[in-house]
């Protein structure tokens, strides 16, 4: 396949990626045995495996522990592959190869091609949101040589099999590489992928806790979630049935609760300031009107006299 197909490939996926977004497409959940999943919708993991179906080529998709989550089509070894792991090497080798990629890419933070034992190529790339990896996508398998491996050029079936898989010269497999990378990034940046709620919602609250003397806004919060300020807003109110404010709040004064359990004599004035809050005549306002006890008799004291 030469370079304007495969331009002429992606920009037809670019299109109909742009068609996903403006009908807001939800993601789909995984399994919750899985952690920190990717999470792809249907239309994109048909895209992806469209992709790789007009390479001619397969796609799996990995969890960020190496665990198969879904195979492209009904794809799975070719008949190669499975005549060279049953004669020439066991597939404990393949895996422990694969396993080196994902880490190779993870390092260099892109996709990576190589090739595998058997002669044949593999294009592995990372999938990072809000700076954890979600998993890797793996493209293959191909070849960019002609040559087939001397062990099987005496044996008519392994050669076969090995001209049947596709072939790309040299510059065609670098830009296919170039594109998957270029494809996955503008996937995320649609937020095309995301995280499951609970665990964007876990991020939210350690980002609270992280700034939680300072004055952490509702804008930062959505930047360092990758959202923008009315998307987090929403998610807070449909999936959590609070708002930043609200939990906030509840952050501070369950933090100035486990001051107060760590040293019961610890003055109102400090908790408030420890937990955020300035102002301690404010903090006791805030604090009676969330759990309608003052503070001095939450820390089961007199209220201090201020």
């Amino acid at each position: 396949m030469d370079f304007s197909a495969i331009q002429w490939i992606f920009q037809q996926i670019s299109a109909i990626l742009d068609k996903i977004k403006n009908q807001s497409t939800k993601a789909l959940t995984m399994p919750h045995e899985i952690t920190l999943e990717v999470l792809l919708s249907r239309e994109v993991c048909r895209l992806l495996d469209t992709f790789a179906a007009a390479m001619n080529i397969q796609v799996v998709f990995f969890s960020h522990q190496g665990k198969i989550l879904k195979r492209g089509r009904s794809f799975g070894n070719s008949p190669y592959c499975t005549f060279m792991q049953e004669h020439f090497f066991g597939v404990e080798r393949c895996l422990q190869l694969d396993s080196d990629m994902r880490r190779k890419c993870l390092a260099l933070g892109r996709a990576v091609s190589y090739r595998c034992h058997a002669g044949l190529n593999e294009i592995t790339a990372p999938v990072k949101i809000l700076g954890e990896t979600a998993g890797f996508i793996v493209f293959g398998q191909f070849r960019t040589t002609e040559t087939p491996p001397e062990c099987i050029k005496n044996t008519p079936e392994a050669l076969a099999s090995f001209n049947a898989i596709p072939f790309f010269d040299e510059e065609s497999a670098a830009s296919l590489e170039d594109m998957i990378n270029v494809l996955i990034e503008y996937i995320i940046s649609k937020e095309l992928i995301s995280y499951s709620g609970d665990f964007r919602y876990h991020r939210l609250l350690s980002f609270i806790d992280t700034h939680l003397q300072g004055k952490p806004t509702l804008h930062q919060a959505a930047r360092y979630l990758n959202m923008s300020d009315s998307g987090l807003t929403h998610f807070l109110h449909d999936r959590c049935k609070t708002s930043f404010k609200k939990l906030l709040i509840e952050k501070r004064i369950a933090y100035a609760e486990k001051l107060w359990k760590e040293d019961p004599t610890l003055s109102i004035s400090e908790a408030a300031l420890r937990s955020g809050y300035d102002d301690p005549h404010y903090f006791t306002r805030i604090y009676r009107k969330v759990r309608r006890i003052t503070p001095g008799m939450a820390r089961k004291e007199k209220p201090e006299q201020e």
